[in-house]
């Protein structure tokens, strides 16, 4: 099975997050599924609260154009966090529900 969440992947997901103004450094990964998937933890912390639910929308339709796809399951999950604690969550990658989970 190829790796469908290389290093390179990884470089590029930061580089969106970095543009949409989160700090690199506090973002972490964790990638399961022999490279199949990755969960994306993205600190919310110093978000403006009215920015909040646009921002997760946007990251997570640009994440959708980014990591690519598998069948039957998702590919990508995006955790969105406040002091370590997980607020919110979107999900995408799925070839058989492309929209599920945005």
């Amino acid at each position: 099975m190829v790796e469908i969440i290389t290093e390179k992947l990884l470089a590029q997901i930061l580089d969106l997050l970095e543009g949409e103004s989160f700090r690199k450094a506090s973002i972490t990964f964790e990638v399961h599924d022999e490279g199949q998937c990755v969960l994306i933890y993205i600190p919310i912390d110093a978000l403006p609260e009215t920015e909040l639910l646009s921002t997760f929308k946007r990251v997570a339709y640009r994440l959708n154009n980014l990591v690519p796809s598998r069948e039957g399951d998702y590919s990508w999950y995006a955790l969105f966090t406040r002091s370590g604690e997980i607020v919110e969550s979107y999900f995408g990658g799925d070839a058989s529900s492309p929209s599920s989970g945005l």
